[in-house]
């Protein structure tokens, strides 16, 4: 019993009022994309950006399946530090059992992994498609080997993110069950900050 001392409980929400706290969620949004724009960002400098995966006169290289591991890499550790921090940040609230509010709280890491794989979806989207403008007047250069390995290697990112975006959705939800767990066991930021990095008292 000693461990429901560090448990913060909020009053329910009043009947036909929803039990997912927007601003939490966003919250985590934020996060995942930010942080899944930093790790794209540094996979470019080292050459696993998925624009890096083009075809060369001797086919497919392992780099291309670099760049797949890298995508799901991405997809996954932006969506669970999302989905920990929406967990973490939300309220507990006192009318529901254990499991229950486990539930909410992998909820929550669920719907941030949905909005932050919307978002970065539809930017995806929207460059793929300025990309191919300025690709389909090179097209008539390329050979129909040359086309062929091109396709494999689209096949091979999409199956990347496709791979990244349900392991994503799996870790937000673990994420958030433990961002909730922490929040109710009253875990210290010193957990996790280093001791030269701490505010001193």
């Amino acid at each position: 019993m000693a461990e429901q001392e560090h448990i913060p409980k909020t009053a329910a929400p009043r009947p036909g009022v929803s039990y997912l706290e927007w601003g939490a969620i966003f919250g985590g949004a934020a996060v995942a994309g930010a942080l899944a724009t930093v790790l794209s960002q540094f996979g470019a400098g080292i050459g696993l950006a998925a624009s890096d995966a083009q075809p060369t006169q001797d086919g497919l290289s392992w780099a291309l399946f670099l760049i797949g591991l890298w995508l799901i890499l991405v997809a996954f550790a932006s969506a669970s530090a999302g989905g920990y921090v929406a967990g973490r940040m939300r309220s507990h609230f006192g009318d529901g059992t254990a499991d229950e509010s486990e539930f909410r709280d992998g909820i929550h890491g669920i719907v941030v992994w949905a909005l932050s794989t919307l978002a970065l979806g539809a930017g995806a989207a929207l460059i793929s498609a300025i990309s191919s403008l300025g690709a389909s007047s090179a097209s008539g250069e390329m050979t129909d080997e040359m086309m062929r390995m091109a396709q494999n290697a689209s096949v091979i990112t999409a199956f990347g993110s496709a791979a990244g975006a349900i392991l994503g959705a799996a870790g937000a939800w673990f994420a958030g069950v433990a961002g909730g767990k922490h929040r109710d066991e009253g875990l210290s930021v010193h957990s996790f900050v280093p001791a030269a990095l701490r505010r001193k008292a």
